[in-house]
């Protein structure tokens, strides 16, 4: 979906919590300093991330979803900067989630959105191997931060 004139709700909560999801034109356009989901990638593709980490509750202490998308025996990349890996802020009781390409990163992304203060926690993705949804590898590869 390329960049969005409006913030969309998306029809459908999600199928554990009832989560509420919000496309944001900030992750899709309109903020080119902020992480943006690949045009390319469909609101229901993004909206079935958010939905899957929900549904096996990858969670880190917070209350943050994290989620991927396994393409083949490898991830989809959901970011213009290589991401491979979705953020989900834990939104207020009532409030639609949100989400945004987290890691990891190539050299075309900037500076600050780099590093460990970016990374979840392991928990996060050690959840996401125990839920099969990656391997040991690309664990500890997610874990290092690389995109290949």
């Amino acid at each position: 979906m390329p960049t969005l004139p409006n913030d969309q709700l998306h029809p459908t909560p999600t199928q554990r919590s009832g989560y509420q999801y919000l496309f944001t034109t900030k992750h899709h356009g309109a903020d080119l300093q902020a992480a943006q989901w690949l045009p390319e990638l469909l609101l229901e593709e993004e909206f079935a991330v958010f939905d899957r980490a929900d549904q096996l509750e990858i969670a880190d202490g917070d209350g943050w979803l994290y989620g991927v998308q396994p393409e083949g025996s490898g991830l989809r990349e959901l970011g213009t900067w290589s991401q491979q890996l979705a953020a989900f802020p834990h939104a207020r009781l009532g409030e639609a989630w949100h989400g945004y390409p987290l890691m990891p990163l190539n050299e075309r992304a900037p500076q600050n959105r780099r590093g460990e203060k970016m990374r979840p926690s392991k928990a996060v993705f050690l959840k996401m191997e125990l839920a099969g949804v990656i391997t040991t590898a690309q664990r500890k590869r997610l874990m290092k931060g690389d995109h290949a």
